[in-house]
């Protein structure tokens, strides 16, 4: 029987194809589209490696000048592109490449015999033990337990040799992915091979070292390096963003949760930068296009705001094919609102400056001696929290958290204040968002209204409250695959933790976690992990998080954190980084970030157009991709995006955490907000106050 061949794409094609100059690219592209056609017709031109180090490995002409590299193990259907450059550079490329299947784990892996030979070189000319190390790192393992973890054979003697966590970072360049996360757990935590494997999230099967190609080529770790090429549109999508690999390859633990069948709702955790929104966005893309497939089935991928829920869209746009009509994506408010007004309630949301005027009226109907900061408080985080319009509910209700308790009058007291309130908006026909939901639910209750979701996908979960959990459980009948939530806490900067299981939503057996950082390096992970101050950070159902064995796999500068006498000095430090940075990078690449509008719009936005240095502020509706210019945004803008290069600027006492505020859990709040800025930043961070030092991060060091 003749097999179909079938076209495969190594992610080291995609980075060597983003480097070539836009006419080679056209070829390439051109080329490729008859390579997928037939990769067996007399025209491809398939020329032998001399002295290749991996007999399967053959060039193929893409014109005159420009070679491919492609792996076809002979009498397989499998044709890998692992490169292309130029003739010449192509052949040096290939010579020394080896591509392998692993013995222990059968999975397809791409090694440079250069760099293993320099590893093991540099491993047997080390001295047999350092000064502090009496034992290797890995000495209790026998070779048969590392080679479970991906480590490849003739990388032995070179793990073997390690004495450290930072020798083993400096062999990581030369390790495959699987290998150097298996191992990094078993060094960082202490753990077994086992745990290490499933920390990692590993399959645990042993293959045979028969093992094909083709078989090779379906194994999870292999699946995050090569890539199937499906269809020739595909391809053209591949080719139009080589660069954007969350498309593409998928960590296996990763890829479990995409196509993971779920008995109900389910939720991953996980910290800033492992691929939460990737992970549903792919799995949105997955339920549609696999298992809620009838024209009428709708997926809806909602999150908190609007600019994220924007962002989400577009790039849902780029991932899927027609499967995207029909899927839906909005954030919660907007959903409720017009919920409402298809069913002739429009509702108009409070304007700020009116909200001010409504609790002025009201404090002074109600009397008494309040601090006006300490009642709005109270209304948000435990009256509108807890969807309270009653006061007997207000009387009995916990304030866990929130401060000093309060008496029975003192509650009553504020009560009288609160419906004081919630008379003027509703004498102004306004109402705040917990009303909508609020109201948005009922309807659902009391009307024969028929959703045609099949499945919620929840991004940014943590930031929602009880009532929004609500409204999303009464939005899509129980049952499998119904909802999947993903979040942070430690990224909460709206609202306050809640309980899943408290409002409806049972995910128990049903929680998973990832602990890959893809996006910032080792060293500003470790930078925006201290500023939380090792607060207790809830797991979203009434359990503790913590970041245990959260890595990244990057490394890079270490953050750069200085304080200022005055402002002029600061914003002059700030405007020379950003005119350094330019040199090698574009505008548009730069985020310069503050806690407060009033910084933006009276400090640094000036300064910027002083310094005649183009920029874009990021307001609530202003897309981040669209238009030239550093990028200007406050820290809540800036969530769910990330930069190249972050500067936080202003980070003063007073300013995060602002003036007067004391309560434990809003401290924890701001701390979670300067993680999420710092968190933005993949190379390089700089953060950056004059004055008096903000207490949240005196103690982290200039």
């Amino acid at each position: 029987m003749t097999l179909l061949p079938q076209l495969y794409m190594a992610d080291s094609f995609l980075e060597a194809f983003d480097k070539l100059p836009l006419t080679p690219r056209k070829k390439v592209r051109e080329f490729l589209i008859k390579f997928r056609h037939d990769p067996t017709a007399a025209s491809i031109h398939y020329e032998p490696i001399h002295d290749t180090r991996d007999g399967r490995v053959r060039t193929v002409r893409i014109d005159l000048t420009y070679r491919a590299v492609v792996l076809h193990p002979e009498g397989g259907a499998e044709y890998v592109l692992v490169w292309v450059d130029h003739h010449d550079d192509a052949m040096n490329w290939a010579k020394n490449k080896l591509f392998p299947v692993h013995p222990a784990t059968g999975a397809l892996q791409a090694l440079d015999l250069q760099m293993v030979e320099v590893a093991n070189r540099r491993a047997a000319e080390k001295p047999a033990a350092k000064p502090l190390a009496a034992y290797a790192l890995f000495e209790t393992f026998d070779d048969a337990d590392l080679l479970r973890t991906g480590v490849p054979e003739m990388l032995l003697p070179s793990v073997r040799a390690l004495h450290d966590e930072e020798e083993l970072e400096r062999l990581r360049p030369f390790l495959p992915a699987e290998a150097y996360e298996a191992l990094f757990y078993i060094a960082s935590l202490g753990c077994s091979v086992d745990e290490a494997l499933l920390h990692a999230g590993a399959p645990h099967e042993h293959v045979a070292e028969t093992a094909s190609v083709a078989s090779a080529l379906a194994h999870p770790d292999s699946q995050r390096r090569f890539h199937l090429i499906e269809s020739t549109e595909e391809l053209d999508e591949i080719l139009d963003a080589p660069l954007a690999k969350w498309r593409i390859f998928l960590h296996p633990s990763q890829a479990r949760l995409v196509e993971r069948h779920f008995n109900g709702p389910a939720r991953v955790l996980g910290g800033a930068g492992t691929g939460k929104t990737v992970v549903a966005m792919h799995r949105a893309r997955h339920l549609a296009r696999n298992i809620f497939t009838a024209p009428d089935d709708r997926i809806l991928f909602t999150t908190f705001t609007r600019n994220l829920a924007a962002n989400i869209r577009q790039n849902l746009e780029n991932l899927c094919g027609a499967e995207m009509a029909r899927i839906e994506v909005t954030n919660l408010h907007a959903w409720a609102m017009e919920l409402l007004r298809r069913y002739g309630e429009p509702v108009t949301i409070v304007e700020e400056d009116a909200r001010r005027q409504c609790w002025r009226n009201a404090m002074e109907r109600a009397g008494g001696a309040w601090d006006e900061t300490f009642v709005q408080r109270e209304w948000t985080a435990v009256v509108q929290a807890q969807g309270l319009d009653q006061r007997a509910g207000y009387l009995r209700v916990s304030r866990q958290g929130q401060g000093a308790p309060l008496t029975r009058s003192q509650r009553a007291e504020l009560w009288a204040i609160f419906a004081a309130y919630r008379t003027e908006l509703e004498r102004l026909g306004r109402m705040e968002w917990p009303d909508v939901i609020r109201r948005a639910t009922q309807l659902l209750a009391a009307r024969p209204v028929t959703l045609p979701y099949r499945a919620i996908l929840v991004d940014e979960s943590q930031d929602l409250d009880a009532g929004e959990l609500r409204l999303l459980r009464a939005m899509v009948p129980e049952g499998a695959n119904d909802l999947f939530f993903v979040g942070d806490a430690h990224q909460r900067i709206y609202g306050q933790p809640v309980v899943m299981s408290q409002c409806g939503i049972a995910i128990r057996g049903r929680a998973a976690r990832l602990r890959i950082n893809y996006r910032t390096t080792e060293e500003i992970r470790r930078w925006a992990t201290g500023v939380l101050g090792g607060a207790a950070i809830d797991d979203l159902d009434g359990g503790r998080d913590d970041l245990t064995a959260y890595h990244s796999i990057l490394h890079g500068l270490p953050p750069t954190v200085r304080r200022f006498a005055t402002l002029a000095a600061e914003l002059a430090f700030v405007l020379d980084g950003i005119r350094t940075l330019r040199e090698t990078t574009e505008f548009d690449r730069i985020c310069l970030v503050a806690r407060t509008h009033w910084q933006l719009r009276d400090e640094l936005l000036p300064a910027l157009r002083a310094a005649g240095i183009p920029y874009l502020l990021l307001e609530a509706e202003t897309p981040d991709y669209i238009g030239s210019g550093v990028r200007l945004a406050t820290m809540h803008r800036v969530k769910g995006l990330e930069f190249e290069h972050v500067l936080i600027a202003g980070v003063n006492a007073g300013v995060i955490p602002p003036a007067g505020v004391v309560a434990e859990e809003e401290i924890v709040r701001e701390r979670c907000l300067l993680h999420v800025a710092a968190s933005r930043a993949r190379e390089t961070l700089t953060v950056t106050g004059w004055g008096e030092t903000s207490p949240l991060v005196e103690t982290l060091g200039e």
